[in-house]
């Protein structure tokens, strides 16, 4: 984003209405057409008995499926992203088919410019503690990817004086959608931020750039504390949601994480979390999913802010 559009999307935001932030919701996938009359196709079939097997962990037998899947339907872009998905989780990690819990994420190859952590700023005197930058918990390519209109973004928030951040979302063309105002209690922790469904509602196939700030100065917004990426709503394959739709949060993980939607696989951690706050796995996949996208380790293991 121009240096034009930043200053001019801060100068707009003591004009906006102020939404409020929210605790993540467990994604909710797009609605899917059923027909009972008319069954699967075979291309169908295998597409989902694919996917199953991806959530089982059986990656080699997925991309079979997948491979027959595309030999009845040439270039076709989602037995293609499929194959190439799994394909990069299994050469990125080469332990994931042989863990029952493992969880390793694997960004795509279309990075965008960003900061997902802090600079130095003239007012560094508004936060405290040990850790005093904030942190986006975003893969290292500044590029998160979900499949809902109103995701939650994830951020480390640092002890500091700051009543309240903001965030901020435009589009790629730089065009302010929207401004939102995140009440804080000054405590250090990660902080889920929901994207108000009144003021925005991401499209399918849209990339948008979100800011995300400490306000240490109310009444000087370009010198407050901030970091800023990238957030794209993918185009799901119907036969995906359909699986997905199917099974349990927990057992949706390696199809979140292989599919590359990481704010949906962040938000349904958390949640369960927040379900089983001492279930050794959450854990662990917790801490396993943050390592693989380079998020500083201490980080996983803050508290999460209500």
């Amino acid at each position: 984003m121009s240096a034009h559009r930043f200053s001019l999307a801060w100068l707009l935001l003591g004009t906006w209405a102020m939404g409020i932030g929210a605790l993540p919701v467990m994604p909710s996938l797009p609605a899917v057409a059923q027909n009972s009359s008319n069954p699967a196709s075979e291309f169908d079939r295998y597409m989902q008995r694919g996917y199953e097997l991806t959530a089982k962990r059986d990656y080699q037998s997925a991309l079979v499926n997948f491979r027959r899947a595309l030999s009845l339907r040439p270039n076709n872009r989602y037995a293609l992203m499929a194959i190439s998905n799994v394909e990069a989780y299994l050469a990125r990690d080469r332990y994931a088919a042989q863990s029952s819990h493992r969880l390793t994420f694997v960004p795509t190859n279309r990075g965008m410019p960003g900061q997902r952590i802090a600079g130095a700023t003239r007012f560094g005197e508004c936060t405290q503690g040990s850790m005093t930058k904030i942190i986006a918990l975003v893969p290292d390519n500044n590029l998160g990817m979900t499949a809902v209109a109103n995701p939650s973004l994830f951020f480390f928030v640092p002890q500091s004086t700051a009543t309240s951040a903001e965030l901020i979302l435009l589009s790629e063309a730089g065009d302010l959608l929207l401004s939102q105002q995140v009440p804080l209690k000054g405590k250090a922790g990660i902080l889920p931020v929901t994207i108000d469904a009144s003021q925005a509602k991401l499209q399918p196939g849209q990339k948008y750039q979100w800011i995300f700030s400490l306000t240490c100065k109310p009444n000087e917004p370009d010198a407050n504390p901030f970091v800023t990426g990238w957030i794209e709503r993918a185009e799901l394959d119907s036969n995906l949601a359909r699986v997905m739709t199917t099974m349990a949060p927990a057992d949706r993980l390696p199809l979140l994480v292989t599919s590359q939607l990481w704010n949906d696989t962040l938000a349904t951690l958390v949640e369960l979390q927040q379900r089983n706050p001492n279930n050794p796995v959450i854990k662990q996949q917790w801490q396993d999913l943050l390592k693989s996208a380079g998020i500083d380790p201490q980080i996983a293991n803050m508290p999460l802010l209500q």
